[in-house]
C-alpha cells in the first residue's frame, strides 16, 4: 500500500493534501524540494539524482539514495571528477546501484563539466542562480496546479548545459532540477512549504512562461 499524508491531519493545511509515495518522499518534499540551495555539493547531488532518474520513478531514487551517496563520494564534485575506470566498476558491482554503465559514466562526466562551470562562475551554485538573478521564481497559475513539464528557461539551460558537455540534461530534467534546487517554486499555494519559501527566500514573479509545455 502507498504511503498516504493524508493519514495525519498535519498534512492537510487549508483544504491542501497530497498523497506521498513513501515516508523518503515525505521527508524530501517537507524538507528539501524547493528550498533554495547555494552549495556545490548539494547541488551537484541534486543534478546528479534528475540525471539519474531519467526513464525511472522519483521515489526508486530517493529510496536509493543512500547507497548513491556511497557510490559517488557524498557527490562531491572534486572526488567524483577523479574517478578511474576502476572506479565505475566499482559502482556498477554495488548491491543496490542502478546498473546503467551510461549513466554512471555521465555523473563522472558531468562532475567534470562541473569543475569547468566552477572556474568561470565561481562556484556550480552560481551558474545555475545567475539565470534568475539569485531570486526564486514564481510563475503565475503553478502554484495553483498549473505546471509544465519544461518551460523556455528549461530548455535555453539544457541547450547551453549540453553545448558545455553535461549528459542527461534534457529540458524536462533541468525543469525538475530547478523545482528541486529552489530556482523554481512550484509547490501549491496551499501547500505550507509554498508560503515558508515564499516568505523566507528573495522571490520574483513572473508570467507564465510562454514556453510552459504540458
Amino acid at each position: 500500500m502507498d504511503y498516504d499524508a493524508r493519514r495525519t491531519k498535519d498534512e492537510l493545511v487549508d483544504g491542501w493534501c497530497w498523497t506521498f509515495a513513501s515516508p523518503q518522499d515525505h521527508i524530501y518534499h517537507d524538507t528539501e524540494w524547493g528550498v533554495p540551495v547555494h552549495d556545490d555539493t548539494h547541488m551537484f547531488e541534486h543534478f546528479s539524482m534528475e540525471c539519474l532518474q531519467c526513464g525511472l520513478s522519483w521515489n526508486t531514487i530517493l529510496l536509493k539514495r543512500p547507497v548513491l551517496r556511497e557510490c559517488f563520494a557524498g557527490f562531491d564534485i572534486d572526488d567524483v571528477a577523479a574517478f578511474s575506470e576502476q572506479d565505475i566498476e566499482r559502482i556498477l558491482a554495488t548491491p543496490g546501484m542502478l546498473r546503467s554503465e551510461r549513466k554512471v559514466r555521465a555523473i563522472v562526466g558531468n562532475a567534470r563539466a562541473a569543475q569547468r562551470l566552477r572556474e568561470e562562475f565561481g562556484s556550480f551554485s552560481a551558474y545555475f542562480w545567475g539565470w534568475t538573478d539569485c531570486k526564486t521564481v514564481l510563475y503565475e497559475g503553478h502554484e495553483k496546479g498549473g505546471i509544465p513539464a519544461k518551460n523556455l528557461l528549461s530548455e535555453r539551460m539544457a541547450k547551453d548545459l549540453k553545448r558545455r558537455g553535461f549528459s542527461f540534461v534534457g529540458p524536462t530534467n533541468v525543469y525538475a532540477h530547478l523545482q528541486a534546487c529552489g530556482i523554481i517554486c512550484d509547490h501549491n499555494e496551499r501547500c505550507p512549504r509554498y508560503a515558508y519559501i515564499s516568505r523566507e527566500f528573495p522571490c520574483v514573479r513572473m508570467e507564465r512562461d510562454e514556453g510552459d509545455r504540458p
